[in-house]
């Protein structure tokens, strides 16, 4: 009887322990499980697609109000445009006088002075000279009628350094080109929406220039009676800058506001 006893108990617990060893391995599993890093080794990132918290969304859009109106707005090419434009031609409106465009573009080879005579330029045709180093234009221009007499050469160079401008200058007096002393105070260059560039000139008169030679002035404008006190011209250029497209100058005379 004691070895049946013996045997049952035995056999109880052989059972007991298998099943304790069964729990014990699942709960380990579960843990394992739990435990065990994703493939990638990196972290989870959970996305929310949905928000159904009415409290949540209407935080969401008291804080960025700015950004809802932005998605909604519509922003067309002719306001592109129009934006562009008014930044690029925001130096050009500063000047207004005769043969300029409300933009303050040079309609044409034109000439004005003190008392508002618009008169027409007499330009030469010279070829640019293209180096390795720069591209120069070199051209003659001068009143032709109805303005003020006015003789200018000038030569626009562009090179590795940028873009410059040399201006040599006379005006007309008792039918003569009387040659001046002159400073470039302001050059300016600025690209316009057709792809060429405007560029804007200021020449102070110093004095005359000391000479016995005596150049006749074959014009048919006015003559002056002393030097003027500088001159603003204005030009556009192709978008190569081998080109004057159009020029406009302002004769300043002494003694005018």
């Amino acid at each position: 009887m004691l070895s049946t006893t013996y045997k049952k108990a035995a056999q109880v617990a052989k059972k007991s322990s298998k099943a304790a060893l069964s729990l014990i391995l699942v709960f380990f599993a579960f843990l394992g499980f739990n435990a065990m890093p994703t493939d990638s080794e990196l972290p989870v990132v959970t996305t929310q697609e949905n928000v159904s918290s009415s409290e949540v969304t209407s935080e969401v859009e008291a804080a960025s109000p700015t950004v809802e109106a932005s998605t909604t707005s519509v922003i067309t090419p002719a306001a592109i445009a129009k934006a562009q434009a008014a930044v690029e031609n925001a130096k050009a409106t500063t000047f207004n006088f005769a043969g300029l465009d409300k933009a303050g573009i040079p309609t044409g080879f034109s000439v004005t002075d003190s008392t508002g005579s618009l008169g027409s330029l007499y330009k030469t045709s010279r070829q640019p000279v293209l180096s390795e180093t720069e591209l120069i234009i070199s051209q003659i221009v001068k009143t032709d009628s109805g303005a003020a007499n006015i003789f200018l050469n000038q030569q626009l160079v562009s090179d590795s350094t940028g873009f410059s401008y040399l201006p040599s200058l006379s005006y007309g007096r008792d039918g003569a080109w009387i040659p001046l002393n002159t400073t470039l105070t302001m050059l300016n260059s600025e690209r316009l929406l057709s792809g060429g560039y405007l560029v804007t000139a200021i020449i102070k008169v110093e004095s005359e220039v000391g000479t016995s030679i005596v150049i006749p002035a074959t014009a048919f404008g006015r003559d002056l009676a002393q030097a003027p006190k500088q001159i603003i011209t204005r030009l556009v250029l192709n978008p190569g800058k081998t080109e004057i497209l159009s020029q406009a100058i302002y004769v300043v005379e002494k003694g005018a506001k």
